[in-house]
């Protein structure tokens, strides 16, 4: 059985990965993780700029 991720964002199945997204610890140091598509981190990286 393979790993089909979905988009935290678009909710789309990755096709091709994209970038992982890390949120900043909380007090506990445990942090989250979101899985983000090309087309999703583009547009992430572009309001970035």
């Amino acid at each position: 059985m393979s790993i089909k991720p979905i988009c935290n964002n678009c909710k789309k199945e990755l096709t091709a990965f994209g970038a992982i997204l890390l949120s900043p610890p909380n007090k506990k140091s445990m942090v989250k993780k979101f899985h983000i598509c090309k087309n999703c981190y583009l547009k992430l990286e572009k309001k970035m700029e």
